[in-house]
C-alpha cells in the first residue's frame, strides 16, 4: 500500500524513512539493514514524528502509511534474525508492525486510525528499547559499557561488584585507563548488567535498580541477581526488565 505523488516520488516530512534503502541505512533484503544506532535512531526519529501526527489527524495521513509500508523493508524482513538485538524487543518490535500493517487494511477509518495508534505506539516503544540498548551490545568495548554501567547507576563500587559477582578491587583494575579487559564470562555478565540497569533507570532510581535485582520476581519465581550466574538466563532476565520498564512507559 503506498502512496506517490505524480512524479512518482515520495514527499513530506516522513519521505526520508521510506529512501533509508537507497540513502541513509544502506538497507536490502540480500545483506543490509538497519543495525546501527545511528540508522535505529533516524527511524525513531521518523516513527516519532508519524506518531504525532496521527495524533493531530482525524484519519491515517497518507505520509503515515508509506511509513508503515516501509517497515519490512526498512527492517529486513527477508532476515529479522540479523537484527542483534534482545529477541524479546525484536520480537516485540515484528508484532507491532504486524498489527500496523493490518490495521491499514481496516475499511473503516476510525477503526484503522485506532488500531494503528496502538500498533505505532508498540512498534516505537520496542524501537527505542532496541536504539538505547545498542552502546551494551557484544560490538560495544567491555570497558565502555561498564563505565557506562557505572555512570547510570551512581553506586556505590562495592554495589555494582556485588551485581557483577567480583570483588572491589577487581572492579576498580577493570576501570583503571590501562586496566585489563575483563574474561568472556565476566564481558557477558557486566553487558547484561548493563542492560538490565539501563532498563530499569527509567521507572526507577539507582538504589531502586539495585533493589530489583535482589526482590522475588513474580514472573522469574526467584530473585534476579541468581539468574546472573547462568548466562541461558540473561534472555529471562533481559525480558522481565523490559516488561517493568514497559509498565511505566
Amino acid at each position: 500500500m503506498g502512496f506517490r505523488e505524480s512524479d512518482g516520488r515520495q514527499h513530506g516530512p516522513l519521505a526520508g524513512a521510506l529512501r533509508i534503502a537507497s540513502v541513509g541505512a544502506n538497507v536490502s533484503y540480500d545483506s543490509d539493514m538497519i543495525t546501527t544506532a545511528p540508522q535505529l535512531h533516524a527511524l525513531l526519529d521518523r516513527v516519532n514524528e508519524a506518531t504525532k501526527l496521527l495524533q493531530r489527524s482525524k484519519t491515517v495521513p497518507g505520509e503515515v502509511a508509506q511509513l508503515i509500508d516501509s517497515f519490512e523493508l526498512t527492517l529486513g524482513a527477508a532476515t529479522p534474525l540479523r537484527l542483534e538485538a534482545d529477541p524479546y524487543l525484536t520480537t516485540t518490535l515484528w508484532a507491532a508492525a504486524f498489527r500496523a500493517e493490518k490495521a491499514l487494511r481496516h475499511d473503516n477509518p476510525e477503526d484503522q486510525r485506532r488500531d494503528l495508534r496502538i500498533a505505532l505506539e508498540q512498534f516505537r516503544h520496542a524501537l527505542r528499547d532496541i536504539a538505547e540498548n545498542q552502546p551494551y551490545n557484544d560490538d560495544a568495548p567491555v570497558r565502555e559499557v561498564l563505565a557506562r554501567t557505572v555512570e547510570t547507576l551512581a553506586t556505590p563500587q562495592k554495589t555494582l561488584a556485588d551485581l557483577l559477582g567480583v570483588s572491589v578491587r577487581q572492579l576498580q583494575r577493570w576501570l583503571a585507563h590501562d586496566g585489563p579487559e575483563p574474561a568472556t564470562d565476566d564481558a557477558a555478565r557486566i553487558r547484561v548488567v548493563g542492560q538490565v540497569v539501563n532498563q530499569l533507570r527509567h521507572s526507577f532510581t539507582g538504589p531502586g535498580v539495585v533493589a530489583w535485582f535482589y526482590r522475588e520476581h513474580p514472573v522469574l519465581g526467584q530473585r534476579p541477581i541468581e539468574l546472573l550466574d547462568d548466562p541461558l538466563c540473561y534472555p529471562q532476565l533481559l525480558g522481565a526488565a523490559t516488561a517493568a520498564r514497559a509498565m511505566t512507559a
